[in-house]
């Protein structure tokens, strides 16, 4: 099969136009018809990428695991900072804090204090804004873990 049929059947088969196509992974129209018309070839890079990712975003067994993934609730389970479950009655403080949404965030910093954007297998960490409210200790942290 040559690159120009690879493409078409791959489109066709995502059910695709050509135009659809091109706006979904911004490929200017007229390049697209250059590789499906046989005047332009693709790099072999461009063409693998462009595949696979037809492959990845069409493909029937991906579908109904991303509808299920959107559909299941995820589950929080509150920790304290070493990765233990809290207990009650902080357990239920913090809930309602959460829920209140008077906690904070705290992202994960470098050295010089910029948001690596990692978390921690722990889960994120947050600290109770207004933790007297909610029978805490001034300063209280603890980590929500979404399974």
């Amino acid at each position: 099969m040559t690159d120009i049929n690879k493409i078409k059947q791959a489109r066709l088969k995502a059910g695709l136009t050509q135009k659809e196509l091109c706006d979904r992974y911004e490929i200017p129209l007229r390049t697209l018809q250059g590789w499906e018309g046989g005047s332009r070839k693709p790099p072999e890079y461009v063409l693998n990428l462009l595949l696979r990712c037809i492959e990845l975003d069409f493909s029937p067994e991906a579908e109904p695991t991303e509808q299920e993934d959107l559909s299941v609730p995820k589950k929080l389970i509150f920790l304290d900072l070493i990765g233990r479950p809290l207990k009650e009655p902080v357990l239920s403080a913090v809930k309602q804090a959460y829920d209140d949404r008077k906690v904070q965030y705290i992202p994960v910093t470098d050295y010089e204090g910029n948001d690596t954007g990692e978390e921690s297998l722990k889960g994120k960490l947050y600290m109770v804004l207004a933790p007297e409210e909610y029978g805490l200790d001034m300063g209280f942290e603890f980590r929500v873990k979404e399974v």
